[in-house]
């Protein structure tokens, strides 16, 4: 058994070119997709510099330079492929959100919910039995902002629940959020409807990802190679 460990330990080491870029990079993936999907496990993104300073030690990386820049290479393809990936999640989503706030339950359908269209159409549906007449539905982008009042989402009731709808005519090209709500404390947010391309999606999610937290890993990584560095270089200057 020991003879088997260190016979992968010296291939690894050997090799540490080619693991630690691949190693570095699933992990990297994996942990940012999953912080994506649920932001309770946001936190874990801090684990992606740690995890990449270990593997670099423990496969005999050790000078400052290929520390360097092979964590940043590792960061910048993890960028793209996660940016990739959840882009094009949501590009193809099918637009059907829903939720629930105590008894209350609401779903928001947007059709079409991507691509450049000259109308998107808005479909909320509630349970909700109390007075409708203060709820609204808000329409927001950067460029964009606009309430439609729950007389003009044209209700109607079935099954004891009321659908409202609204077609959105001649948008600005931009990322779209859609808010519903009953009363303070209920109230609905979903993304949507998406009125840009696909790689224009893309390009949106490589900036905001790696400004809202790729470069506080980056800056992490950095800190510790630099540390660890420094502290080397004292104990060989004491030898």
């Amino acid at each position: 058994m020991d003879i088997k460990k260190i016979d992968i330990k010296k291939i690894l080491r050997k090799h540490n070119r080619i693991f630690i870029p691949v190693f570095g990079i699933l992990f990297s993936v994996l942990v940012f997709y999953l912080a994506l999907l649920n932001p309770d496990l946001l936190l874990l993104i801090f684990l992606i510099p740690v995890v990449i300073f270990l593997l670099m030690h423990y496969l005999n990386i050790y000078k400052f330079r290929p520390r360097f820049f092979g964590g940043i290479v590792i960061l910048f393809v993890a960028l793209i492929i996660v940016s990739g990936a959840y882009s094009n999640l949501l590009y193809t989503s099918n637009g059907i959100e829903s939720e629930n706030v105590g008894n209350t339950s609401i779903e928001t359908a947007i059709t079409p919910y991507s691509g450049i269209h000259s109308s998107y159409n808005i479909t909320v549906i509630t349970n909700y039995t109390g007075a409708l007449n203060s709820s609204h539905l808000r329409i927001t982008s950067s460029g964009y902002n606009k309430t439609i009042d729950y007389s003009s989402l044209h209700p109607e009731t079935k099954n004891n629940k009321t659908y409202m709808y609204y077609n959105a005519k001649n948008l600005p090209t931009g990322l779209y959020v859609v808010n519903y709500t009953i009363s303070k404390n209920i109230t609905m947010e979903v993304e949507g409807p998406i009125k840009v391309s696909g790689f224009t999606l893309f390009e949106y999610y490589i900036y905001a990802i790696a400004f809202k937290y790729m470069f506080s890993v980056g800056i992490l990584y950095i800190m510790g190679i630099s540390i660890a560095y420094f502290f080397n270089k004292n104990k060989v200057i004491k030898k």
